[in-house]
């Protein structure tokens, strides 16, 4: 599980460090072309967007008080959190354990051309921004690789052959030519006294893979989870 492969270490990092380069860009782009989704009570808003085949959709919610930024940050990276089962907001057996707080996680998934159960790979981290701002990186972005449930993966072919993201172009733009889903959250400790939390989840449906839907309705879960911290 843990790696001890320097090069496959810095391919992952340099993939983490792309996505959540990428979430951060999401996060600070002016949401006047969003429509409003949902608003609630001033402290829940969502909006929504559609560019191209990418459905992007941003959660901001508002927590009292700074000092809980700590623990709603705790809450959001549960992966090893034993305690939890439907509720978790990083999903997935980890399998590669890189540096502190930078994982690979396994999901399991249904073919829908053929009965086998397969595994899919996909990449979560904790990026500590500044003393006020931390990244969360789910782990929604699959890894260019899906095999068999009894298929040994080589972890560091997959992270080699997984298209980069590009940085030089607008956020939405790489999104789209990316054609894969990503996730995660922003968390910020206002000097107002209290803790912003954004989640920014971007689905890419083309219309050919039933996935999105499946992606969708976790996304809702999501919603209803964050409303608990």
């Amino acid at each position: 599980m843990l790696c001890n492969d320097p090069d496959e270490t810095e391919i992952a990092i340099k993939h983490a460090n792309e996505a959540v380069t990428l979430l951060l860009k999401l996060y600070e782009s002016s949401v006047d072309d969003y429509s409003l989704y949902f608003t609630q009570n001033e402290n829940i808003t969502i909006y929504s967007k559609k560019h191209g085949n990418v459905d992007i959709r941003k959660f901001h919610a508002t927590i009292p008080s700074a000092f809980k930024y700590s623990n709603v940050i705790k809450k959001l990276w549960d992966f090893d959190n034993t305690q939890k089962l439907d509720d978790k907001f990083i999903n997935g057996n980890v399998v590669r354990v890189y540096i502190q707080n930078l994982i690979i996680m396994e999901q399991s998934t249904i073919a829908h051309t053929h009965s086998s159960p397969q595994k899919k790979y996909a990449i979560a981290a904790k990026v500590k921004v500044s003393n006020d701002t931390t990244v969360i990186l789910c782990p929604s972005r699959t890894l260019n690789h899906l095999c068999l449930a009894d298929e040994k993966p080589n972890m560091k072919e997959i992270l080699e052959n997984t298209r980069s993201i590009e940085d030089d172009i607008d956020a939405e733009e790489a999104l789209s030519k990316l054609g894969a889903n990503i996730a995660g959250f922003v968390v910020k400790r206002g000097g107002d006294n209290q803790v912003h939390v954004t989640y920014i989840n971007a689905i890419y449906d083309d219309g050919h893979s039933p996935d999105s839907i499946h992606d969708k309705r976790n996304r809702c879960i999501t919603y209803i989870n964050i409303l608990s911290l």
